[in-house]
């Protein structure tokens, strides 16, 4: 399988009283759109879908009234695990998501995922989902937006 090619970018991202420029790669001339499928909410053939929760999300989850929605999980930053129900996130109705708003930040982010290498960040995007590869074609100022959303979400 060949290699991803990917563009570099920038992000100047406000840190205390000063600005600090983030390096980040992502995927060249990669397309989505969603399509609505549900698909990201839970398990598929290919995969277990795995919700993990960073106490932000829990609080803000939890904000809605909703209890008992994850078991306590202890990686990296993530406290916990989303609950499914038949294979589903627990908040998954066949119309969508129940707390949409409120969504927990893989949820916000999927298809694309993030990692933090040495002095970078590298976006990715997950082929399995049906949407990739739809709509027009994704731009820096796009993944600039969802990396000042994970950072903002982790405190970073």
């Amino acid at each position: 399988m060949d290699e991803p090619e990917y563009y570099r970018g920038t992000l100047d991202y406000p840190r205390g009283n000063s600005t600090e420029v983030i390096e980040f790669y992502y995927p060249a001339d990669a397309q989505w759109s969603c399509i609505n499928c549900g698909d990201c909410c839970g398990d598929i053939d290919q995969r277990t879908r795995m919700i993990l929760l960073l106490p932000e999300d829990i609080e803000r989850i939890e904000e809605t009234g909703a209890e008992d929605f994850y078991e306590e999980w202890d990686e990296g930053s993530f406290t916990g695990l989303m609950c499914k129900q038949d294979g589903k996130c627990v908040f998954y109705k066949g119309d969508g998501c129940r707390i949409y708003d409120h969504r927990a930040l893989l949820c916000r982010m999927y298809p694309f995922w993030l990692e933090k290498q040495d002095d970078f960040f590298l976006f990715g995007i997950d082929p399995e989902c049906r949407g990739t590869g739809k709509g027009k074609t994704l731009d820096e100022d796009f993944y600039a937006e969802l990396l000042t959303m994970a950072l903002r979400a982790m405190n970073y």
